[in-house]
């Protein structure tokens, strides 16, 4: 992924053009037209996943249980991981995402661990301050997990 698209990021802006150009070789990006659906435990259940343009909802035993949007972040190695056991995101308009998949984020933590801790923290530090600038933040796709460097470098 091209270093400055990274950078376009908002939640990423407490990251270095050092990090970020560490981290770019590791970001995909996807884009999804509206009504796309994805599985948050197939393909996706091994990845952290940025939401970085769009509208998502999260679906769970045929219930709304979130909505997702631009700041968003979600997957397995998200520092809040879902507490649904198997859960369906829906693009409600285009949805852009960057993905880091697991395999990248372990090696990333072989490589340059420091860039791993800055990308989770910013991204764990994200729904906080999203809820300060524009009012109460979007319903938690996540609850409560482990230490998701640990698990990214395991």
């Amino acid at each position: 992924m091209e270093i400055l698209r990274l950078a376009s990021l908002t939640y990423l802006g407490s990251l270095s053009m050092r990090e970020l150009s560490t981290l770019a070789p590791y970001a995909q990006e996807v884009s999804l037209p509206a009504g796309r659906r994805v599985l948050l435990d197939g393909a996706f259940a091994q990845e952290l996943v940025l939401v970085a343009s769009g509208r998502g909802s999260v679906r769970s035993a045929g219930e709304t249980v979130a909505a997702l949007g631009p700041g968003d972040v979600f997957g397995t190695l998200a520092p809040r991981r879902t507490t649904y056991p198997s859960a369906t995101v829906t693009a409600l308009s285009p949805l852009r995402l960057v993905t880091f998949s697991t395999r990248g984020l372990r090696e990333l933590g072989h490589v340059a661990p420091d860039v791993l801790q800055a990308l989770l923290a910013a991204c764990a530090d994200e729904p906080h301050r999203r809820a300060k600038s524009r009012g109460p933040a979007l319903a938690p796709v996540s609850g409560g997990a482990p230490d998701a460097a640990a698990a990214a470098a395991a």
